[in-house]
């Protein structure tokens, strides 16, 4: 049956001399799909098929295995693929947005994860991005956290962001302290719409903060480690 899917190519596997199977995302699951002769340079096919192309795939569907019949490319991401830095923010969302597509299959991250990459393409700060993609998947693995009140009390004088109890913590809870900017903007991270996010202006200093923390509760309660995050986290330093 031949079948039109939109979607993410998020895997290159070379196939044969002149084929290869590609893997990608899309709102309704993650489809193999052989693409005969794609990695010749002159198949009409080479440039909607590597990794990170998002396009309109005309496919003949199967059960295991789909075949390419063609691909319509809507963004290659081109500005990403000139810059390190920006592959390597990409290629993790990427990683990340699959782990935690395995464990909820909502069309929602699929959204997400396409608002990132064009973020990032069009030169919003990529730790920044990264970061606020991380904040919004905390809730489709079930561990979102309470950025709304204190999380013991219910109080709203906050001062504090705890691991232990995933979430704002009062002065009355607590005697640890953090940087006001910091709290505020965990809260303005999980609350934004990516698609509206025209620009990031947040000191290194801030960021690497909010990222450390992020990166100790993932993992402490998501059981997901990617190196692609530590090699991420390296360039950005």
């Amino acid at each position: 049956m031949i079948k039109k899917i939109k979607g993410i190519v998020i895997k290159e596997i070379d196939y044969k001399d002149t084929s290869k199977i590609i893997e990608v995302i899309t709102q309704n699951g993650i489809y193999s799909i052989i693409a005969k002769g794609a990695k010749n340079v002159k198949n009409s096919n080479f440039k909607g098929t590597n990794f990170l192309s998002y396009g309109e795939f005309c496919i003949y569907e199967n059960k295991s295995i789909s075949t390419l019949k063609s691909v319509d490319l809507i963004n290659s991401f081109k500005n990403t693929l000139k810059d390190i830095v920006k592959i390597s923010a990409s290629t993790y969302l990427v990683k990340l947005c699959i782990q935690v597509y395995k464990q909820n299959m909502n069309y929602e991250i699929f959204d997400l994860l396409l608002s990132a990459l064009i973020k990032i393409d069009n030169e919003i700060n990529a730790l920044g991005v990264v970061n606020i993609v991380e904040i919004k998947l905390l809730k489709y693995l079930g561990l979102k956290l309470n950025l709304d009140n204190c999380a013991i009390c219910g109080s709203k004088n906050i001062v504090y962001l705890s691991l232990d109890y995933s979430g704002y913590l009062c002065s009355n809870c607590t005697n640890a302290k953090m940087d006001i900017k910091v709290l505020k903007l965990f809260k303005m991270y999980d609350m934004i719409d990516l698609n509206k996010l025209d620009k990031i202006n947040v000191s290194k200093d801030v960021m690497i903060k909010i990222d450390k923390f992020i990166y100790e509760y993932y993992e402490k309660y998501t059981g997901i480690y990617l190196q692609s995050k530590k090699l991420f986290n390296e360039l950005m330093r």
